[in-house]
């Protein structure tokens, strides 16, 4: 397998856009963690189906101007980049941006990006800036880049909503896409600790995505909105879950609904701890499956 291009820094990325822009290829971006898993190589995978070439962005996610507080799993010391090089390389990637924290994150920025009713709810209501350094960093990446399609999963839905508006409300030449959760069959979302899970914490977690699927049909057929998610609630509790929050929104304006019988889309989102370890999910209203399918 002759080497993954290994681009570190802007003028690389936009030397090599140029090179794939010669030919009329059109580019998506993957922006993941340096913790590589399934989760984030099937976003490459998926982004192959998206555009001409793909770049896969591996990087520390911190959010910046948040006290310098980095995303889970991104401050690992053993971080092998030509591992992690082979690794996108298999899922489909053409080449592997790795940039460095201060080309994502400038030290001292006057520049702040707060989308209002999106980054202060749910996950943002007691951290927005977590959002707001990520928009920023975010924006600085499609500003380097210019890539025609990014591609980011549906598990973290709320950041999804927000680099989506984010795109539009700026006017940035990138359209923002999504690919599906990629799950264990058990139903846990792959994410950062999260197959480490074993016992009962595994079982909570299990847990939460069953519960998610029996709000969203109940909902569904009609069911009474708080009845159902204070159930929901009560039933992650007894599985030894903190539940966090467990909220039915828009899922683009992250407005809670009140008529989830009215036309516009709506999901259902929860974060729970176990221990240490924080999970977040997701599910849209009107596409549930049988809640007890894997």
């Amino acid at each position: 397998m002759q080497g993954l291009p290994i681009l570190r820094s802007t003028p690389q990325l936009r030397s090599r856009i140029r090179s794939w822009r010669a030919f009329g290829e059109t580019v998506a971006v993957v922006p993941v963690g340096r913790s590589l898993h399934e989760g984030h190589l099937a976003l490459i995978r998926a982004a192959r189906g998206e555009a001409d070439r793909v770049l896969a962005v591996v990087a520390r996610w911190c959010d910046g101007r948040a006290r310098g507080r980095p995303e889970p799993g991104a401050g690992e010391e053993d971080f092998d980049e030509l591992e992690a090089a082979e690794r996108v390389e298999e899922a489909g990637a053409d080449a592997v941006y790795l940039p460095s924290a201060e080309s994502l994150f400038p030290a001292a920025p006057v520049v702040e990006i707060h989308l209002r009713g999106l980054t202060d709810v749910l996950c943002g209501e007691e951290r927005p800036e977590r959002f707001e350094g990520f928009a920023l960093a975010f924006t600085r990446l499609l500003s380097q880049a210019q890539a025609d399609v990014a591609v980011l999963g549906e598990r973290d839905w709320q950041r999804l909503a927000i680099l989506r508006r984010l795109a539009i409300d700026l006017d940035l030449p990138t359209e923002v896409r999504s690919a599906p959760t990629e799950r264990d069959m058990d139903g846990v979302a792959w994410a950062e600790g999260a197959q480490d899970l074993a016992g009962e914490d595994r079982a909570a977690a299990v847990r939460l995505w069953r519960e998610l699927k029996r709000a969203a049909a109940a909902i569904d057929a009609g069911g009474d909105v708080d009845a159902t998610l204070d159930a929901a609630a009560d039933a992650l509790a007894d599985a030894g879950a903190e539940v966090e929050y467990l909220d039915l929104r828009d899922a683009e304006t992250l407005a809670e609904v009140d008529d989830p019988a009215g036309d516009r889309p709506a999901r259902i989102f929860a974060a729970i701890a176990l221990g240490d370890l924080r999970l977040i999910d997701n599910v849209p209203l009107g596409e549930a499956r049988n809640p007890l399918d894997g």
